[in-house]
């Protein structure tokens, strides 16, 4: 038994089968015969409701309770390593030694208007939300909490206007680039263009993983670290290729393009080309290549491997963008005819 002085009170805190129990006291006697007794009735599986009733683990702070939820809800799962990156969000957000007591409605709101002002998507806010949603109604269900923040979520809307780049759009953006000396910024944006790759995942792209294919003829890339742990290869364009030649002085040539470079360099553009569409972010890029595709009357199929899709619904977005499908079904059955 270990009780530790905390302030002026003594605190009991231990663990059992992967749950923390914790409270203070004003006397060492009475923490430790509160963790005598409750430490005998979790291992018989007597009730325990008396002894918790007021548990606010008061000074249990978001990183202990980010790491219960964690050992308890998501870890050897195959949603585990998204978890793990939600939780270092807001960790980076709140502070780890935040007290979740603390954690109210209006923190919440501060932190979803944080996310909104990194062009965040909505999915991607959700998801966010939805980890700090579980680990609160864990520590809740515990007794670490007793008064819930509310937690709205966005509204993802299936027939929101699929916005792309247009062509003009994307010469714009590579001339005030290059007009601006952001080179570098430039030549990762091509990429972003051409292959569809999510920022995170091409971070993660060593020099090695570009090489050329003698079957097809062509340089491909192939992803080993991607958003569904799916990996995928992609055939490069020349363009593409020429891009990553460019930038490949490093072991892993697109590490420099964090978040806030990303940001800073888009901020720039959306300046330059004076755009205040709230839809103008980095990531139309992936929606860019992917209407592309769709629009060049490349299979659904191949879309969905191409960009990673994990369900065929998240590629079907993008089908109303080629009506020529349909012209192409109805001359099929009327050569049937």
């Amino acid at each position: 038994m270990n009780i530790r002085i905390k302030g002026n009170k003594f605190l009991a805190d231990f663990m059992h089968d992967g749950e923390r129990y914790r409270r203070s006291f004003p006397t060492d006697a009475e923490a430790r015969e509160w963790e005598a007794s409750l430490r005998k009735r979790l291992t018989l599986g007597q009730p325990t409701s008396d002894l918790l009733r007021g548990q606010t683990a008061a000074g249990i702070n978001l990183r202990e309770l980010l790491e219960a939820c964690y050992q308890a809800e998501w870890r050897d799962t195959k949603n585990e390593r998204h978890q793990l990156i939600n939780m270092r969000q807001l960790e980076a957000h709140f502070g780890a030694d935040l007290p979740v007591v603390t954690i109210k409605t209006e923190a919440v709101d501060g932190f979803i208007k944080s996310l909104e002002q990194r062009q965040l998507s909505p999915a991607t806010i959700n998801s966010r939300l939805s980890t700090l949603s579980k680990a609160l109604n864990f520590g809740a269900d515990r007794n670490y909490i007793t008064n819930l923040p509310k937690i709205t979520r966005k509204k993802v809307g299936n027939n929101a206007r699929l916005r792309f780049l247009t062509e003009e759009e994307e010469m714009d953006i590579l001339d005030v680039l290059e007009a601006d000396g952001r080179i570098e910024f430039k030549e990762f944006f091509i990429w972003s263009m051409d292959t569809g790759m999510r920022p995170i995942e091409a971070r993660h792209i060593p020099q090695t993983a570009v090489r050329f294919d003698k079957g097809l003829n062509k340089y491909i890339v192939d992803l080993r670290r991607t958003k569904n742990g799916y990996p995928r290869t992609i055939p490069l364009t020349d363009r593409a290729y020429n891009a990553f030649v460019a930038l490949r002085d490093a072991p892993f040539p697109f590490s420099r393009f964090t978040e806030s470079n990303i940001r800073s360099n888009w901020k720039f553009v959306r300046e330059a080309l004076n755009d205040t569409d709230p839809e103008f972010v980095f990531y139309l890029t992936r929606h860019t290549c992917a209407s592309r595709l769709v629009q060049r009357r490349v299979e659904l199929y191949t879309v969905k491997e191409w960009m990673g899709h994990k369900t065929y619904e998240m590629t079907m977005r993008y089908a109303k963008l080629s009506p020529r499908n349909m012209l192409d079904a109805v001359e099929a059955l009327q050569q049937a005819l």
